[in-house]
């Protein structure tokens, strides 16, 4: 079993690749490793460091927590969202990971908007809050394209609120590739 790169954090996870998104749950352990959200969540903040002025400032191209209705207003800034998935684990799985590679899009803003869309759907339909992480690798002259990461809480909002959730078991094993995938090809196809 390979080790871990703590300069990779998608090493932390065991990743699947279905179409062309890219699955993973952040577990608590994997392999030599102890995961948090906050420490995942905040490379993909940051996928360039920031000036040492502000160490906690967001180099990522754009950032946003979607929340569902009934969670608490709390999490809708992306550090507190971190944290509140390390707090609110009851299972191994933290958080599940989605990256949706966006090559072919003509302005940033729609690949973005087309995030939102998805990451809106997930709140509606499941009742899960994302935060939603755009990455433009062009900016700082790196060839890889530009892509969309989802960082989903498994915790489903409940009526009491986020904290009072049951956790959508669907989606932290293999097989939320499979439904993640397919949701994500039919919101493609039709738009909703």
């Amino acid at each position: 079993m390979a080790a871990t790169d703590p300069n990779h954090p998608e090493s932390w996870l065991y990743l699947l690749s279905e179409n062309t998104l890219t699955f993973g749950v952040l577990r608590s352990t994997f392999k030599d490793r102890t995961n948090s959200a906050v420490e995942f969540g905040r490379r993909k903040l940051q996928p360039v460091q920031p000036p040492p002025t502000e160490p906690d400032g967001i180099t990522a191209e754009r950032v946003d927590v979607i929340l569902p209705d009934g969670a608490e207003d709390q999490f809708a800034r992306s550090l507190p969202f971190l944290e509140g998935c390390d707090e609110m684990q009851v299972n191994p799985g933290i958080l599940v990971y989605l990256t949706i590679p966006t090559p072919d899009v003509d302005r940033m803003h729609h690949a973005w908007e087309k995030g939102r869309a998805f990451a809106r759907i997930l709140a509606d339909e499941r009742g899960l809050a994302t935060l939603l992480i755009q990455h433009s690798p062009g900016r700082v002259s790196s060839l890889n394209h530009p892509h969309l990461h989802l960082l989903i809480c498994p915790r489903k909002t409940a009526k009491a609120g986020l904290r009072y959730g049951g956790l959508d078991n669907e989606l932290l094993y293999n097989d939320g590739a499979r439904v993640l995938v397919e949701r994500w090809a039919e919101f493609t196809e039709t738009g909703n």
